[in-house]
């Protein structure tokens, strides 16, 4: 049989139309297919593993089983609604992930008021030589011992996130309107996800009714009233460790909804293409079987290392997959876009749906599977300017009356998510000096030693 890529170039080149745009939509349905069942046994025989041995909340258990069973309808070739009814589930999982995201922002600035005000309570000497002559060259070593730019930047966005914040709000909102400056010419909804973005780790976004969340809620809910300027040591070591125990759950739950929404994403690759394939080959054969078997097990609760057995013979396999895949599947969106009026009424169908699948499978979990209207609209560049100006009155206004080291934390927290705004390593060593420079807490300048060193020297 002829191979995905030389299939693909000769409906590029426009050659034997009928013939090649049925057969690389079969033979690519096939591939996704085999490679969607193989990633759906590994994510579901790990997520079946974690609900027999820990506690997960009612709600997760209650998508689970739903997904089962729709998994299971597909797998006995009873197809029908399948799609829609994964889908839906999937957009709840979405809504319930932005939410989850959200409390996950609102802990990280919270974790960082906490860093910096433990060290009142702790009998620790402030190195004052280190943090005024070497802290500033152990963080410039640990940015430029990499030439990677990408892991540069992100190694500085990392060490900005931790500084000292003492910034003026002129200087902060100024920055703010540079970043969005740089989104001119950019599409209006890469615009938009940015200004959201920022506005969930400035906490500007209202969380709602999480009371869903148990003992993540009444945390968040001490978290935000507290006084921090005004803590004792036993009142910090109750926050203390309502925070643990918030952020260990909620991630723990985070982890789980998106091991479940890859389970939904591969269990929809294997319906969407199930009229295209090519049939049941050795591997996802194999896959479907550890799927059924696994779907017991977790009635049962017995047989889950046995299934473990099986997982040897997938070695390689979703590398070999993916990369026959990837040298080919430029052509799903060129024929969605230009060769539609040379596909009948059951192929254009099953394009459209392996454009869905592509997206499935590229890797981003959440990603919407229809092009929304207008998205790639490019507006006038005022459109970002304004963008930043309603972010940065925004924050203004969630500024009044808040305690000045959750103010710092949003903002240390804002900058760190900026694009490097640093034109050479000069300009980084003087912001890292002037940070240092201008904390006069002994008790943040304790924290920002330790928390920075444990993160330059690993």
């Amino acid at each position: 049989m002829k191979n995905l890529s030389y299939i693909a170039n000769e409906i590029n080149k426009g050659k034997d139309l009928d013939e090649n745009l049925l057969l690389y939509l079969k033979s690519a349905s096939s591939l996704y297919s085999t490679l969607g069942a193989i990633k759906l046994s590994m994510n579901y025989y790990t997520l079946v593993d974690i609900l027999l041995e820990e506690d997960i909340d009612d709600t997760f258990v209650s998508n689970f089983e739903n997904v089962k069973t729709v998994l299971e309808d597909i797998l006995k070739g009873e197809t029908e609604d399948a799609d829609s009814k994964l889908s839906e589930i999937r957009n709840k999982l979405i809504e319930k992930m932005e939410k989850i995201t959200n409390i996950v922002d609102r802990l990280r600035i919270y974790e960082y008021v906490l860093n910096r005000i433990e060290y009142k309570y702790k009998e620790a000497e402030l190195d004052k030589e280190y943090y005024n002559t070497y802290l500033t060259n152990d963080v410039m070593h640990y940015i430029l011992k990499d030439k990677d730019n990408l892991v540069i930047n992100t190694k500085i966005a990392e060490i900005i996130g931790q500084l000292p914040m003492r910034m003026s709000k002129g200087k902060f909102y100024d920055h703010i309107e540079d970043a969005f400056s740089l989104h001119h010419g950019a599409m209006k909804k890469t615009i938009d996800d940015f200004y959201y973005s920022l506005s969930t780790t400035a906490m500007l976004k209202d969380l709602g009714d999480i009371s869903e969340f148990g003992d993540v809620a009444v945390a968040i809910e001490r978290l935000e009233s507290a006084s921090y300027s005004k803590l004792s040591k036993d009142e910090f070591d109750q926050l203390r460790k309502a925070f643990d125990l918030a952020s260990e759950r909620i991630n723990a739950l985070a982890d789980s909804y998106v091991l479940l929404t890859q389970v939904i994403n591969d269990a929809l690759t294997i319906s969407l293409t199930s009229s295209t394939s090519l049939g049941l080959n050795e591997e996802l054969d194999l896959a479907k079987n550890i799927i059924l078997e696994t779907g017991k097990a977790y009635i049962t609760r017995v047989g889950m290392d046995e299934i473990a057995e099986n997982f040897v013979n997938f070695e390689g396999k979703q590398e070999k997959l993916l990369e026959n895949i990837s040298s080919s599947d430029f052509i799903i969106d060129y024929v969605n876009n230009e060769l539609k009026d040379k596909l009948d009424v059951e192929s254009l169908v099953g394009y459209e749906k392996l454009l869905q699948v592509t997206k499935l499978q590229s890797g981003s979990d959440f990603v919407s599977l229809f092009k929304v209207e207008n998205e790639e609209e490019i507006p006038e560049d005022s459109y970002a300017d304004n963008m930043a100006e309603k972010l940065c009155k925004e924050l203004d206004e969630s500024f009044k009356g808040m305690e000045s080291m959750v103010k710092r934390a949003i903002m240390a927290s804002v900058i760190s998510n900026l694009p490097v705004f640093f034109n050479d390593t000069k300009e980084i060593q003087d912001y890292i000096n002037s940070a240092l420079m201008a904390c006069s807490d002994e008790a943040e300048m304790k924290a920002c030693v330790e928390i920075i060193k444990a993160v330059v020297k690993g």
